[in-house]
């Protein structure tokens, strides 16, 4: 599997971080001048349960999906596979359209979260308000508390399957040496590519199911 320049995400140490109980103002629809813009000129990292939800949407195949529509970095501080979805030419999402996003109910997670981007601290979830200069949604709309915001777009199941992922990082971290590039592909065919893992492996029917074998056969057998 080719390697390529890894992504580094910068986190700005001022931004304040928020819980639960904290509130913001913000809206998104059709009718605002800004509609779309956000769709443009990004990196979106995907986790295993963006691709499960994203590729039964299709009715592609996980091989197919991130054949066709993702791309394959080492991550810069972690050494493991991360997967990002591929844009288009013009720097476009290729799911978004005229009339917004063409994969909503099974957006991914970082599209899900927006305007907010997660944290960990201690187990302990805190967020922060991405804030980019096209963005109109923040003069207009309701005010939500943080919570409210998770319920209404469905975040929470998202937050606890890539939960799962996290424990992967953290055995990594105990190993305290860099993967060898087969175990990447395994880590890789665990997590993401489920479908051909299911080639080689006797896995769950449910693909939540496989991906929660995948990733327990990662932290207490191929990482141990």
């Amino acid at each position: 599997m080719r390697k390529e320049e890894p992504l580094k995400v910068w986190i700005d140490p001022m931004q304040d971080l928020l819980t639960s109980k904290d509130q913001f103002r913000f809206s998104c629809h059709p009718g605002i001048e800004c509609f779309n813009s956000c769709c443009y000129d990004l990196n979106i990292f995907l986790t295993p349960y963006d691709v499960i939800r994203l590729k039964s949407r299709l009715k592609m195949s996980s091989t197919d999906f991130l054949r066709d529509f993702t791309k394959m970095h080492i991550g810069y501080a972690t050494g493991l596979p991360v997967v990002t979805l591929k844009m288009m030419e013009d720097g476009r999402c290729p799911f978004v359209t005229e009339k917004g996003c063409s994969v909503y109910p099974d957006r991914p997670t970082s599209c899900r979260l927006y305007p907010l981007a997660r944290i960990k601290i201690n187990d302990q979830d805190y967020y922060y308000i991405v804030r980019e200069d096209h963005c109109k949604g923040f003069k207009e709309g309701k005010v939500w508390t943080i919570e409210e915001w998770l319920e209404d777009q469905g975040v929470h199941e998202y937050n606890e399957m890539n939960d799962l992922f996290m424990e992967i990082i953290r055995a990594k971290n105990r190993l305290n040496r860099e993967l060898t590039d087969k175990e990447i592909e395994q880590i890789y065919l665990a997590c993401f590519d489920i479908d051909r893992f299911r080639e080689i492996a006797e896995l769950p029917e449910d693909d939540v199911e496989a991906i929660k074998f995948g990733i327990d056969w990662v932290v207490n057998h191929l990482l141990r």
